[in-house]
């Protein structure tokens, strides 16, 4: 499968660490968290990358270029304008022929791709999701779901909580491309946007749950999380 990475952010929130360098660049540990993540799809064996550039994505480009002196394949997507976490997968979507991964570019990951992956499979799902347990689930948005892990309902953090469960959206999906065909805005946020048309369709709509390490870095405290989480089990990462 492809991995389709979400490399647009501009990391307000950590500036000035990112006044001349895009988020997915701050580093952790004397490498780019997107390195990071080229590392992990490397270790779950994905061959291509697309990489969806948005702020100072040239620099992006110019530290990755094709790939080929990480050994994987790396595509870029450059965005014209901001177009939101969803738009600017309708905007790579002539890089996807077959299902695929996403990711958003700000995450350290520590997680098996290969079971989820098969998970997906095993569900014939059309999309699957991984999700954690929120420690603040009253003010995210949620996914309740049933007892074979498939959406009944896509709660967000506006509407009414009750019983909707803990379990927030972490960030890396696997997509069949027919999801991409339910894309009809150009800027839209992923999430928020998409996945209650996934329910409206009754497509097969999938959680794969799981408390395994993955979280993002946007925030100073966040950087030092997963700065901290990595040098604890730096065998994760190796």
């Amino acid at each position: 499968m492809k991995l389709l990475i979400n490399t647009g952010g501009k990391g307000e929130r950590l500036y000035p660490l990112t006044k001349e360098i895009p988020k997915p660049l701050v580093k952790i540990l004397d490498k780019p968290i997107l390195h990071h993540l080229v590392d992990w799809a490397k270790k779950h064996e994905i061959k291509e990358i697309v990489m969806m550039n948005g702020y100072k994505g040239d620099k992006i480009k110019d530290y990755f270029k094709d790939g080929q002196n990480l050994g994987i394949h790396i595509s870029h997507s450059d965005e014209p304008s901001p177009l939101g976490s969803g738009g600017a997968i309708k905007f790579a979507q002539k890089f996807v022929n077959d299902e695929f991964v996403y990711i958003s570019g700000d995450l350290i990951c520590a997680v098996n791709l290969k079971r989820i992956i098969d998970f997906h499979k095993k569900n014939n799902a059309d999309i699957t999701v991984l999700a954690h347990k929120s420690s603040h689930p009253h003010d995210s948005d949620i996914l309740k779901i049933r007892e074979d892990g498939s959406v009944e309902k896509f709660v967000s953090k506006h509407d009414d909580h009750t019983d909707a469960g803990d379990l927030c959206n972490a960030g890396l999906c696997v997509m069949h491309p027919k999801i991409l065909s339910l894309m009809d805005k150009e800027v839209f946020t992923f999430e928020t946007y998409l996945y209650p048309k996934i329910l409206q369709h009754n497509l097969r709509f999938f959680v794969y749950h799981s408390e395994e390490f993955i979280s993002d870095m946007g925030t100073f405290d966040r950087l030092k999380k997963c700065e901290d989480f990595m040098k604890n089990n730096s065998h994760l990462f190796t």
